[in-house]
């Protein structure tokens, strides 16, 4: 969505500052572990932009939680499996073969927003090695999230979500639904 348009659909000018209230009273504390899928245009114009967004999750979280993010690159398969866009028959062979190969700290996200991408690129984050299903983390508990990310089924039981799971960690939507939602 155009920013403009975000700007004319906000009632009220989120802040870093009334980020974390909000983040507070949705039940975000100090120390847990969280994974976030979000939408920024979804939230309205936020003063700062993802950029805050993140900041408000961290100094929520504190320096004993862990933030974890989506850091899908799903361009990095087979072009006759794309739909969005769909592709050419007749490239299909030279995508194959050319295309650059995953490098956690080169490749971007596709489709997983514009905080989850921020947040990739920041200082301390680091990533999981799964071509396609990565995910990112920082905090206390980040290497032991994203290590070892199996690359036979990138959401199973050993993967980031599965060791979220066993370390309690909660899920927050930010502007999106359950379908984005990739811990069910």
């Amino acid at each position: 969505m155009p920013e403009g348009q975000v700007v004319r659909k906000t009632q009220t000018l989120a802040t870093v500052e009334s980020l974390q209230a909000d983040f507070e009273a949705l039940g975000v504390k100090e120390g847990i572990i969280l994974l976030v899928h979000s939408s920024l245009s979804a939230m309205g114009w936020i003063c700062g932009g993802a950029v805050a967004v993140i900041i408000a999750l961290q100094e929520v979280l504190g320096e004993t939680g862990t933030l974890v993010m989506p850091t899908h690159s799903t361009d990095l398969s087979d072009p006759s499996q794309w739909e969005n866009p769909s592709v050419p028959e007749s490239w299909w062979q030279t995508i194959r073969e050319t295309m650059p190969a995953y490098d956690p700290d080169l490749t971007p996200t596709r489709s997983m927003g514009k905080i989850a991408e921020t947040f990739r690129k920041q200082s301390g984050v680091l990533r999981s090695a799964h071509p396609q299903s990565s995910f990112c983390a920082r905090g206390p508990q980040a290497s032991s999230i994203i290590n070892n990310h199996s690359l036979a089924y990138g959401f199973g039981e050993h993967s980031p979500l599965a060791r979220i799971y066993d370390l309690q960690g909660y899920v927050l939507l930010l502007g999106v639904d359950h379908s984005s939602n990739t811990s069910i």
